[in-house]
């Protein structure tokens, strides 16, 4: 927590501060994904804490432009994972208004670097940051290299280019649309 101001309110708004438990997530050490930042129910990968925390550290490692913190994530997860632009750029201003991180034009991008007080914050929450690294590792390890990710974006590309171009009649459609469903059954009974 900052000292003498409400720095970390602004950064992530009241259900940033844990009640009663030390951690900084809101329910539990990583919000609402009880255990850990991933899973859960809905679209997120990371609770929006945890994503502040590893964002943060990765800014400690080297400064980044927002593209390299989204490249970074996506290469931790082999390609399964990567963040929307729509999750990294408006974290990284809350960031810049909290004082964590600091940013300088560079070319038509923005350079992020760790303030002291990012630092000396990201200390204070180190183990957190910690677990979270352990549990990538983890999930990265569990791929074994296979990039899944990378195919998932190329067919969701195929599909979308055939449908947009209208190469496809109505049979070829409903053709596509069972091959889904049947590969969408089989990744399921895995």
């Amino acid at each position: 927590m900052f000292h003498g101001d409400h720095s970390q309110e602004r950064l992530c708004g009241p259900r940033w501060r844990m009640k009663g438990s030390g951690h900084g997530f809101g329910h539990g050490p990583f919000g609402r994904h009880r255990g850990g930042p991933f899973g859960g129910r809905g679209r997120r990968m990371f609770d929006a804490g945890a994503l502040r925390l590893v964002v943060l550290g990765l800014i400690a490692e080297e400064p980044r432009h927002g593209y390299d913190i989204i490249k970074a994530l996506e290469a931790r997860f082999q390609g399964a994972y990567s963040p929307s632009p729509g999750a990294i750029y408006p974290m990284l201003q809350m960031l810049e208004e909290a004082d964590l991180v600091v940013s300088e034009a560079d070319g038509n991008k923005r350079l992020y670097r760790i303030t002291d007080q990012g630092r000396a914050w990201l200390d204070e929450n180190r183990a957190d940051l910690d677990r979270i690294n352990e549990q990538m590792q983890h999930v990265a390890g569990h791929m074994k290299g296979a990039a899944i990710g990378e195919e998932f974006r190329a067919l969701a590309w195929a599909v979308k280019s055939k449908l947009r171009s209208g190469e496809w009649n109505a049979e070829q459609t409903e053709k596509a649309r069972e091959i889904l469903k049947k590969a969408r059954r089989d990744l399921e009974d895995l």
